[in-house]
């Protein structure tokens, strides 16, 4: 736990007296209260975390996330050879369950999450090829992904979308994770480090509930619509990833620009190779269109 002011470690948050009436502690270093947020109300500190309140971070990533991971025990690893099948399963059992309760309000929202990803790709990926369609290259006959996942039913593309989400964001997330605790040893007196990083990739996608706002108000444009909301999203990113690891701007740059490179070269190809179970052809034509369709925006007018 630490102060949300001087980012210093504290030993509570707060007394608890006998009439359960609480009071915040004050913090030893910067003499400020540790963390206001304990008492303040959810919806106040989910618009502070939109508005990027360090406090508002710090609170959720450090103190809150803590105090709800402390109440659990690790997983804990199996002896196979000191342990009979019926003990190994009721372990596995019991590490399962012990998984599924330390980690359900992160679950719930990586699933929330989830769900928004999933109508960007599939928005994203309709949009790009519309502009093709209305560009001077749409006389090209372009063998596109979205023409064949169109001759799908909707479950299908919608499970195709899903995948698609789950790979980029797995991809992603534990990229960024690695980077930041491997290249600058982040984390090294922090007790939940790596569920640190991972919290505050989950929370600085808050800017993914924008979406919600163009399916109630319709865009002319709604390819330059997504691409304000995804900045809007990396910026979230970087400035929370900053407030919490107290990394120079270069640094969290340095690993999201790399990331990003990085996903984007190998998401998508793993996606088509899949889509295309292998065959080289239809491979080498979904990566040509696709390329096409990423700079069609910056070259379409030229």
């Amino acid at each position: 736990m630490i102060c949300i002011g001087c980012t210093k470690p504290v030993k509570s948050l707060y007394i608890v007296y006998s009439n359960n009436h609480i009071q915040l502690t004050e913090c030893p270093h910067c003499h400020g209260i540790v963390d206001k947020y304990v008492e303040i109300d959810n919806i106040l500190l989910f618009i502070d975390l939109l508005l990027l309140k360090p406090g508002a971070y710090r609170h959720m990533v450090f103190n809150s996330l803590e105090e709800t991971l402390s109440k659990y025990d690790d997983w804990k690893s199996l002896d196979f050879r000191h342990q009979s099948l019926s003990e190994t399963l009721e372990q596995t059992y019991c590490n399962i369950k012990n998984w599924i309760l330390k980690f359900d309000t992160i679950n719930r929202l990586w699933i929330l999450l989830l769900t928004f990803e999933i109508y960007l790709k599939w928005m994203t990926e309709e949009s790009k090829y519309y502009t093709y369609q209305n560009s001077r290259y749409s006389s090209f006959q372009l063998d596109t992904i979205i023409d064949k996942i169109n001759s799908w039913s909707a479950l299908n593309q919608y499970l195709y979308f899903a995948v698609y989400s789950i790979i980029d964001l797995t991809f992603f997330h534990n990229l960024t994770q690695y980077c930041i605790i491997k290249w600058y040893n982040w984390g090294e007196n922090i007790r939940f480090a790596k569920y640190a990083i991972s919290y505050t990739i989950l929370l600085s996608y808050g800017a993914k509930i924008f979406p919600v706002l163009m399916l109630i108000w319709p865009y002319d444009d709604s390819t330059s619509s997504t691409s304000i909301i995804k900045w809007v999203a990396n910026l979230y990113l970087i400035e929370s990833l900053k407030v919490v690891t107290n990394l120079p701007y270069r640094a969290i740059l340095k690993v999201f620009i790399f990331v990003t490179i990085l996903k984007t070269v190998c998401v998508k190809p793993i996606m088509i190779l899949l889509l295309t179970k292998g065959d080289s052809v239809q491979l080498k034509s979904y990566l040509y269109s696709e390329m096409l369709l990423m700079f069609l925006p910056i070259f379409g007018n030229y």
